[in-house]
């Protein structure tokens, strides 16, 4: 089947995806105080804009921009196991004993492995009545066996030792407990692990939409432990409307093999990264402040409202004259009902940035959507240039220095997201005239050969992104997750990446009816987060007796690229003008066999292959670190790697994470991963135009 074949048929809107931005090549001037109400009609009517800038001193370099390790944001949340203790928890295992017993193994060894200053609880149900007939004291069967306090191991343990599976499975009930469990307020985690659907009224899917409507930063993920499809179904209902993750558990002996890896990457301590701060919310007529929010050089965080009608507005310092602004916002993704060209499931991130006098110096807007079956970070980042290439009058106030103006709008059916801020002032160069032009064309696109696969486990957002080099490598994925890597490509080099494809043993379902393809996709992102490798849309596609993979690559880095016409030049030339640390995303898509195999994990080889040689050629008129400290990176004397990691091991059983109680503790683990940070995947953003 070609690509056109799916683009075009039954499989993929490969549309989906869409950014526009301007540059500020003949910008807008507004004079007067009320400049900025006055932009805020006009955004607020439809128009939009965006722009980003730069820094200074005396330095020869690329611009290296490590991911940050480091957080300041880390706020103590709760955690609520919820087990179920029907009847049916007295079946066999396939791997040996009850489910109920691998069951407690598998939390026993969670509770082992949990940072000590985790406040966490346990709550089950169908523990006390007896099961059989849904009675009203059946439907109330659940219990808080272990209310949320900071880790108290033996006492958790005897918690799980000390109930019995009998009753029902009253789902919903135990859910709406859960909510008064946790409080109001914090980021609030549940873990529930089902063998079985809600056997009492109501369905527990649209109760958890109603509890988790108006923003409440909550997130439910849930494991089905031997389930059914209807019971599978259902889980995954509850996850997606709680904005989880649906994991399947066919047995202890399965997942200990398969998920190994997951579980290194699930229990990863990790956050947004930055220092907090909250943006004053404009609407139309609304003259802002004297003093907005203040943003310098580094990574911020901020909770998001969807609402067209209000922009998020800061201000950022250009401290240097003709510096290079860089600003880019990303948010964790959004949990889509898959139907596809629902206006209200798009996630929409719209940026401006605004000189002091107001004139808007750049726009950037970013679409996503779920029509593709990928749930990935939803990025939009944007750049004020500093040094013209061709004088001209129309560019002075978007090159001086300065106080320039943040403004961000969010669109999105979820109305409230956490959102990580990145700041960048390049300085200027001191050799414009003598670097490399604008790239002609982008480069051929060719596929690389599958080596010897290293295994990695990609981190879940650019900044815990798994350090990785030119070579073939093998992460595992479920369908609907994206993680990401990094890998170190500088001016006069070209990446290039190749989705080679499901590998390690792979079986397609024999069971996936008319389903016959499992789509994969790679994204390149640059060091300040823009699109890298000119937009291209179509995925990966591997099936039984086919397969067609997916690559991508970066254009030439060159200095200049950041000039690039939007209408002459390649798309992908704005994203690769910086040397340093470029991203790669890889997700799976849930469309197709990825419906087939809900909460299943897929291993995924993808080879990578930096091209040429660094030039060297660019020189900054900047202090050292200029680059570091955008991002909040620390310094890291003693070579550990804080971020997402790579294992040269070939065997998976020399992982950092010893196996306890069998596959359901990496279920659980993999549950985990989001008590301990946000599941983000993927990323778009651009600063071209596209159809």
């Amino acid at each position: 089947m070609s690509r056109v074949d799916i683009c075009n048929g039954k499989h993929l809107d490969c549309n989906r995806k869409h950014s526009y931005a301007t540059q500020g090549n003949h910008p807008m001037h507004l004079t007067t105080t009320g400049m900025i109400r006055g932009l805020l009609a006009g955004l607020l009517t439809g128009t939009v804009a965006l722009s980003g800038a730069g820094t200074a001193n005396a330095a020869t370099s690329t611009a290296h921009l490590p991911a940050a390790t480091e957080s300041s944001t880390d706020v103590p949340g709760k955690l609520l196991l919820m087990l179920d203790a029907s009847g049916s928890m007295n079946e066999a295992d396939p791997s040996g004993g009850t489910k109920m017993e691998a069951a407690k193994k598998a939390l026993i060894g969670v509770v082992d492995k949990l940072p000590q200053d985790t406040n966490v609880g346990l709550r089950v149900y169908g523990a006390t009545e007896e099961g059989g007939k849904p009675t009203k004291a059946a439907c109330a069967d659940t219990q808080l066996v272990a209310p949320i306090a900071p880790l108290d191991k033996p006492a958790l343990t005897k918690a799980i030792n000390d109930f019995e599976a009998k009753g029902e499975t009253p789902i919903a009930h135990s859910l709406t407990k859960a909510i008064d469990d946790l409080g109001d307020t914090g980021p609030r985690n549940v873990i529930l692990v089902s063998d079985g659907e809600e056997s009492c009224v109501p369905d527990p899917c649209p109760v958890v939409k109603k509890l988790t409507k108006g923003g409440v930063d909550l997130r439910i993920d849930t494991v089905g432990f031997g389930v059914k499809d209807p019971a599978r179904k259902q889980l995954r209902c509850i996850a997606d409307a709680g904005d989880g993750t649906y994991y399947d558990a066919k047995d202890a002996d399965e997942l200990t093999t398969r998920l190994n890896k997951l579980s290194q990457q699930a229990v990863r301590d990790f956050t947004f990264n930055g220092t907090p701060i909250t943006g004053i919310d404009l609407v139309e007529d609304e003259q802002p402040p004297a003093d907005l929010p203040k943003l310098t050089p580094g990574l911020y965080t901020d909770e998001l409202t969807a609402n067209k009608d209000t922009w998020r507005a800061y201000e950022v310092e250009r401290t240097t004259a003709e510096s290079t602004l860089h600003v880019a916002v990303t948010t964790k993704p959004s949990t889509y009902s898959n139907r596809a060209g629902d206006d209200n499931e798009q996630e929409k991130l719209e940026l401006n940035i605004l000189a002091p006098d107001g004139t808007t110096c750049a726009k950037e807007t970013t679409f996503e959507g779920p029509g593709n079956g990928f749930r990935p970070i939803v990025t939009v980042s944007g750049r004020v240039l500093g040094q013209p290439l061709e004088e001209g009058p129309d560019d002075d106030a978007c090159q001086a220095k300065g106080t320039f103006t943040v403004l961000v709008n969010r669109q999105a059916a979820q109305q409230e997201a956490s959102a990580e801020i990145q700041v960048i002032e390049e300085p200027p160069v001191t050799n414009l005239e003598a670097l490399p032009e604008i790239v002609d064309e982008h480069p051929d696109q060719k596929d690389l050969p599958e080596g010897e696969a290293k295994p990695v486990t990609g981190g879940l957002s650019f900044s815990d992104a798994a350090e990785i080099s030119s070579g073939t490598w093998v992460d595992t994925l479920v369908p609907g997750e994206t993680l990401l890597y990094r890998v170190k490509v500088e001016d006069g080099q070209i990446g290039r990446f190749t989705v080679n494809g499901p590998t390690q043993g792979f079986r397609f379902p024999a069971d996936a009816a008319n389903h016959e393809q499992v789509f994969i996709q790679g994204m390149v992102y640059s060091p300040d987060r823009q699109n890298a490798d000119g937009l291209t849309p179509v995925p990966g596609t591997f099936s039984r007796g086919d397969s067609d993979p997916q690559s991508i690559s970066t254009s030439q880095v060159r200095y200049k690229n950041r000039y690039a016409d939007t209408l002459g030049d390649p798309d992908s030339a704005p994203g690769s003008s910086m040397g340093g640390w470029y991203y790669y995303s890889l997700s799976v898509s849930t469309k197709d066999v990825g419906e087939d195999l809900t909460g299943q994990p897929i291993k995924v080889a993808f080879t990578v292959d930096v091209e040429g040689k660094p030039s060297g050629a660019v020189k900054y008129d900047g202090q050292d670190g200029w680059d570091s400290a955008a991002t909040g990176a620390q310094k890291d004397d003693s070579g550990s790697q804080e971020t997402g990691t790579s294992d040269t091991s070939k065997d998976e059983g020399g992982s950092p994470l010893p196996w306890i109680g069998g596959g359901l503790l990496t279920a659980v683990l993999m549950g985990l991963g989001v008590w301990f940070g946000l599941r983000r995947k993927g990323a778009q953003g651009s600063a071209r135009s596209q159809e």
